[in-house]
């Protein structure tokens, strides 16, 4: 045999060697192309539910802003309420935890008849619940 078979054998060895190394490399690339499309579309699922998610978070902080807004405004409309009211609510919460009449007369501006009234009314509902817890617990 001559020097020029020898070198094409080796060309027709060396060629058969990179065609399979084609090959293989041609399934690993398809194996890896199909794991990463698999991927992508999972990662595509969940930028939609992400996507879903968001939007009904938006929903219900815009529902949140709503309720906030009336909260606000009926706690100007209670700002903007006559003193006397707030003095009044002030002497109805002390009444009900047993204060006098001098302390209603003092710390919340009522006149005496007023300040007598409220710690009567506050007074018999008081004895009339503890009547109530009685009869139920007896």
């Amino acid at each position: 045999m001559e020097y020029s078979e020898y070198i094409s054998i080796l060309l027709g060895v060396l060629n058969l060697f990179l065609l399979i190394v084609i090959l293989r490399l041609s399934t690993q690339v398809k194996k890896y192309r199909s794991s990463h499309d698999k991927q992508i579309k999972l990662l595509n699922a969940e930028i939609s539910a992400l996507c879903s998610g968001a939007a009904g978070t938006g929903a219900h902080l815009s529902r949140v802003e709503q309720k906030v807004k009336r909260i606000l405004e009926r706690q100007d409309q209670l700002d903007l309420r006559d003193p006397s009211d707030r003095a009044l609510d002030q002497a109805t919460r002390m009444a009900r935890q047993g204060a006098t009449v001098a302390e209603l007369i003092a710390k919340c501006g009522l006149v005496r008849a007023e300040a007598e009234l409220l710690a009567l009314l506050h007074r018999a509902q008081v004895e009339h619940d503890d009547n109530s817890l009685r009869v139920v617990s007896g």
